[in-house]
């Protein structure tokens, strides 16, 4: 691993202004009345877009079609004293410890291990999945696959749409032949009736591993935690700007139609990946509640975190956090500077000062907090050591 180049180091939380990124779907108008601190009910439909993601603390550049040169969007640019620099160079050239955690440096190198991302769909997403560690690792060059998961902060009602709603695993076990032939026939029909169907509210979270097919339904907002990558293998490209040889990452489906988990899921296997606030025990005036099950952990970490009054320290040592205000106003402070939030703004804090830094409230704040895993949740998943260091340079994406 290349040493760090020295540099000024942020010991600070930091503010996040938005960082919008384009995709081949329309949305954003929930997303435009969350970041002006109103009900994202009230989001309005001539707000869509084609920019309806916007990814925070974000070192992870935007998928680069086959051929393209590639470009920096996605990535989140932040001031370091008086030097605007992009955060995956804080992390990746100068200071990663600091940011990403000495922990989760050591276990994997320069990284924050986290992409987090909200998401505002207008439009049903096209049924596709997101490859597992070891299958990026055999196929993409990378040691972080793009397993993820939601957590439902709005959905809107939209014309000719079916209720807000995702689909989510097979119902039955899938045949290679079958799955091949459905794709190569362009069979949205059969692509997505062969999936769970669940509608969403406000507060679900669901868990998706890598390979499990999905799509996410028109009028979803979700906070997405993800690992730190932007692969996605697209089996209905019908009607949408994609290319074909985009949907398989310029790979060729008789090499992708392997990413897909092709097993039915239960009734009881479905549940599982659905989840529930659990109560965490917390002293003062906090109110802490995880969000995600033991199965994220390898993975990624969130939790909410609720003041009435007063100040509470965080509650993670050497844990870099994103943090998405979903109510009230207050500040996050840390001995090196302080930054003033409310509902709609997003922060990171970087992981040498996260044990130092409070949340303090005005009346009542809520937060989302998204933390990535730590080092001995990694080495529990069988991570190894010629993992380090990997990465995809055809696209950039394959973070650091």
């Amino acid at each position: 691993m290349a040493q760090p180049t020295p540099g000024p180091r942020i010991l600070a939380p930091i503010l996040l202004e938005p960082n919008r990124v384009s995709r081949f779907y329309r949305g954003g108008a929930l997303l435009d009345a969350f970041r002006a601190g109103t009900d994202p009910a009230e989001g309005r439909a001539d707000g869509d877009g084609d920019r309806p993601e916007d990814w925070l603390a974000s070192i992870v550049r935007a998928w680069t079609p086959v051929g393209k040169p590639i470009s920096d969007e996605g990535l989140t640019r932040v001031r370091a004293r008086d030097d605007e620099v992009t955060l995956r160079e804080l992390v990746q050239r100068r200071d990663p410890a600091t940011i990403g955690g000495a922990g989760l440096v050591r276990a994997a190198g320069p990284t924050t291990g986290l992409l987090v991302k909200l998401l505002d769909a207008a439009q049903r997403l096209p049924v596709h999945c997101h490859p597992s560690r070891p299958f990026a690792e055999r196929f993409l060059g990378s040691r972080f696959g793009k397993t993820e998961a939601w957590l439902v902060i709005g959905t809107r009602e939209l014309l000719g749409e079916p209720p807000p709603c995702v689909w989510l695993g097979f119902r039955r076990d899938v045949a290679r032949d079958e799955l091949r032939e459905w794709i190569g026939r362009g069979d949205s029909e059969a692509l997505l009736g062969a999936l769970h169907q669940r509608t969403v509210a406000p507060g679900d979270a669901w868990f998706v591993p890598g390979g499990t097919p999905h799509a996410i339904g028109a009028g979803v907002f979700v906070v997405e935690l993800q690992e730190p990558t932007d692969f996605s293998i697209v089996a209905e490209t019908a009607g949408l700007p994609i290319e074909p040889r985009d949907a398989h990452l310029g790979q060729g489906w008789d090499v992708m139609v392997d990413c897909f988990d092709r097993g039915g899921l239960d009734d009881t296997e479905l549940q599982a990946l659905h989840h529930t606030p659990e109560p965490l025990a917390s002293p003062g005036p906090v109110r802490r509640e995880r969000l995600l099950g033991p199965a994220a952990e390898p993975f990624f970490r969130a939790e909410r975190l609720t003041l009435t009054a007063g100040d509470a320290p965080l509650p993670w040592a050497d844990t870099f956090v994103v943090g998405i205000v979903t109510g009230g106003s207050g500040r996050v402070a840390a001995p090196g500077g302080s930054i003033d939030v409310h509902a709609g703004s997003t922060f990171a804090v970087p992981a040498a000062i996260s044990r130092e830094t409070s949340l303090q409230a005005d009346e009542r704040l809520e937060v989302l907090c998204c933390l990535p895993p730590d080092g001995d949740a990694l080495a529990r998943t069988g991570w190894r050591a010629s993992q380090r260091g990997a990465g995809w340079a055809g696209t950039g994406t394959a973070s650091a």
